[in-house]
């Protein structure tokens, strides 16, 4: 089920030669280890989407997420997280990659049936280009928005959210990625409980349920609390009075 990236391993080397050395070394947050694996190997994982609307469930297609570690002469081990999902009348196709174990983000590729957006990351700014793709020719424009520290992908919020040290009563504030907020955008993160939870495909299983303050999308993370993977996500947008989740069917390794 796995398929290609659209990123060449090249392009990938040249990205990461644009980062520093010590990110390996550094945390995004001071003090906060993230428990994400130095060397994971490869894996697809698909996910169910649902949209309520109304009161009423629809099915959405699927959301799949292809990790892949990839290796740098100037950073070491980083990790591409590539996920395809229904969105803007077709396929989007976001392609995040970061640094292992930290997952400070290093770059991001995002393929959208209206536009294209691609991004480098660093300590200070993200640089980049996004295009509009009009019929009657596509309008580039250069992008540099201010960082002020290390950050993380807000594609890649679910798996930021399993590697942290959850527990009772844990909470946080992340620092995430987003362009059209121009930048930078701090996320409380807290646990909300403990609890046994069915699931269509997994069946029960223990888990910490995580809300996520994305402006205008509040999230809440299912996380498994033996193998931390991400079982289950939804965001809420008020706005157009409706939420989509997405639910793991992929059968958990062990």
């Amino acid at each position: 089920m796995a398929r290609r990236s659209l990123i060449p391993h090249l392009t990938i080397l040249i990205i990461a030669g644009c980062a520093h050395p010590e990110r390996e070394r550094s945390a995004v947050v001071p003090g906060l280890a993230l428990h994400f694996p130095h060397n994971p190997g490869p894996d697809t994982i698909v996910y169910k989407r649902s949209i309520a609307r109304a009161g009423q469930d629809s099915s959405a297609g699927t959301r799949t997420v292809v990790l892949r570690l990839v290796r740098s002469p100037e950073d070491g081990s980083l990790l591409q997280v590539e996920q395809r999902f229904p969105g803007g009348g077709g396929e989007i196709v976001d392609t995040a990659v970061a640094q292992l174990p930290t997952l400070w983000a290093v770059a991001h590729r995002s393929h959208q049936p209206s536009r294209t957006m691609r991004f480098t990351f660093d300590s200070a700014d993200a640089l980049g280009t996004v295009t509009a793709i009009r019929p009657g020719g596509d309008s580039v424009a250069t992008v540099r928005q201010s960082l002020g520290g290390p950050i993380f992908d807000s594609n890649v919020i679910d798996l930021v959210v399993a590697a942290l040290p959850l527990r009772a009563g844990f909470s946080t504030e992340l620092p995430f990625f987003i362009y059209e907020r121009g930048g930078r955008v701090s996320m409380p993160v807290a646990v909300r409980e403990r609890a046994k939870v069915g699931f269509a495909r997994l069946g029960e299983r223990d888990v910490w349920i995580v809300s996520v303050g994305v402006p205008g999308a509040p999230a809440t993370v299912w996380v498994d609390t033996r193998t931390h993977s991400v079982l289950r996500v939804r965001y809420d947008i008020s706005a157009r009075a409706l939420s989509f989740t997405d639910e793991r069917v992929t059968p958990l390794r062990g």
